[in-house]
């Protein structure tokens, strides 16, 4: 145990260095809620997108960068520039990285999703989630599901962009299917059900369904989860030093 916390302390710092790598994950969906909350004319519209839907586009976009481009690069990175061979040397077990990165980037995610909530409250005078409880379940297992894909990536490619292409293919697509360019149940019927069963699709509706006062569907935690063992269990058996 003490060997992870002294890794992710370390592991912090680096990250803490990278303003490029911050400034997408937490400045853009910063940026993001911004521009739409200003151009939004407040509550549900005509359209029948409810107002929970650009805190939890922001946060789903936010920590979607996490998983699937930020993590994955910085473990492929190390790969790819030694660092993981000369860790090799020492009596460091490529699973207490694994769970190193996976406390960092979770903290990470609670910075985003404490920033979105206090600037869409504070500033836009938006309303926080009816049912805090289930908010805090479905966002923690959205981000843990996100993260367990950057780990799985990680685990099967070599090269920083190797990592950075194989993220894009994932998260251009997953942003669709969530409905971030078609909110919710204006996405045609005939896909409805991938948006249910993909992890950023699952986490936003879970995380609207917390703001409107109710539990997430059991399809989408069970998605979530389901996404979170499988990956986890393959990165777990695939990463290696080298």
């Amino acid at each position: 145990m003490s060997q992870t916390l002294t890794l992710t302390r370390i592991e912090s710092k680096l990250f803490l260095r990278e303003w490029a790598g911050l400034f997408f994950v937490f400045v853009l969906p910063v940026g993001l809620l911004t521009i739409f909350s200003l151009l939004d004319t407040g509550g549900d519209n005509s359209d029948g997108v409810p107002a929970s839907f650009l805190p939890t586009m922001a946060i789903g976009i936010g920590i979607g960068i996490l998983g699937m481009a930020t993590l994955p690069m910085i473990l492929a990175g190390y790969r790819e520039k030694g660092v993981l061979r000369r860790m090799a040397t020492t009596p460091v077990r490529p699973v207490k990285l694994l769970v190193a990165q996976l406390l960092l980037h979770l903290a990470a995610a609670v910075v985003v999703i404490a920033l979105i909530l206090g600037l869409g409250t504070l500033v836009f005078d938006a309303e926080l989630p009816a049912s805090p409880l289930p908010f805090a379940v479905s966002a923690v297992l959205y981000a843990v599901a996100e993260l367990s894909i950057g780990l799985l990536i990680a685990g099967l490619v070599s090269t920083a962009k190797g990592a950075s292409i194989i993220g894009n293919i994932l998260f251009f697509p997953s942003m669709f299917f969530a409905g971030v360019w078609t909110p919710g149940d204006l996405m045609p019927h005939a896909i409805r059900w991938v948006r249910d069963m993909t992890p950023m699709g699952a986490g936003m509706t879970s995380m609207q369904d917390a703001w409107a006062g109710h539990w997430p569907g059991a399809v989408h935690l069970v998605a979530l989860v389901a996404v979170t063992g499988a990956c986890i269990a393959l990165a777990a058996k695939f990463f290696r030093w080298e």
